[in-house]
């Protein structure tokens, strides 16, 4: 089931957060930074986005049996400078391969379609095959590059656009 993020939620989407990125960018982003992740940092941060979100915010969690399985976030670009009427922020599901990253674009892309939004766009890590091809694979089309400075690191990320009109 996907439903609105709640504060009580803070601890596990951080403990997924933290797992998926020491999954995902293993090798991609310094081992120290990855290994020193902030479980208690992350859960508070967690706790401000939730608290404070709106249209321009929103935050869905994937639940089974009242574990959750998968986060995503989004809502208006990041950038105040962006061409894009909307961005997805934030996508991770717990597993590769099981579905949920599919459901949970899905239920985002539909959110903003049924918004009227003509246009989104994801940022991923240049070096990150694997959710690139997933992002291919959900229709998206790599437009743009940029550096962007993550926990004062600077990364290359590539930008995939969605047509939201077709």
């Amino acid at each position: 089931m996907i439903r609105q993020a709640n504060k009580l939620d803070s601890y596990n989407i951080a403990k997924l957060i933290i797992a998926g990125w020491q999954t995902a960018y293993k090798g991609l982003i310094d081992d120290n930074f990855l290994n020193n992740m902030s479980v208690d940092i992350m859960t508070k941060n967690w706790g401000i986005a939730i608290e404070n979100q709106d249209e321009t915010n929103n935050i869905y969690v994937y639940e089974e049996n009242n574990k959750i399985l998968g986060i995503i976030r989004f809502g208006k670009p990041a950038d105040s400078s962006s061409n894009y009427n909307a961005e997805i922020h934030v996508l991770y599901p717990s597993l590769k391969r099981n579905g949920i990253g599919s459901k949970l674009f899905t239920f985002a892309k539909n959110y903003f379609i049924n918004k009227n939004t003509t246009d989104m766009i994801i940022w991923c890590l240049q070096t990150n095959l694997p959710s690139i091809k997933f992002y291919k694979k959900m229709g998206g089309k790599i437009v743009s590059t940029r550096k962007a400075i993550v926990h004062n690191i600077e990364l290359a990320e590539v930008g995939l656009e969605y047509n939201l009109k077709e």
